[in-house]
C-alpha cells in the first residue's frame, strides 16, 4: 500500500523551472515519456534547450507522468 503523497511539501512549478518553460506551458505524457527514457547522466534536448538528465529531473518526470495517471 502506498502512503498518501504530502502535497505540502512539492514544490511548485519544479519541473518547469528545471526544464525552463513558461508557468503557461502545459506539459504531455507523452512528451515526459520520451525524455524519461533517457538515462542518467545523458543529455537530451527539449523545446530547443539542451539538458543533462540528473537523478532529480527523472524523478520529478516520473512524479508528474505519475500524477497524469491519477486523473
Amino acid at each position: 500500500m502506498v502512503d498518501k503523497i504530502d502535497f505540502s511539501k512539492i514544490k511548485k512549478g519544479a519541473l518547469r523551472r528545471q526544464l525552463k518553460v513558461p508557468d503557461s506551458y502545459t506539459f504531455t505524457r507523452t512528451a515526459l515519456s520520451r525524455i524519461n527514457t533517457t538515462d542518467v547522466g545523458q543529455k537530451f534536448k527539449f523545446k530547443g534547450n539542451e539538458f543533462k538528465m540528473t537523478p532529480l529531473l527523472k524523478k520529478r518526470i516520473s512524479f508528474a507522468i505519475t500524477l497524469m495517471k491519477m486523473k
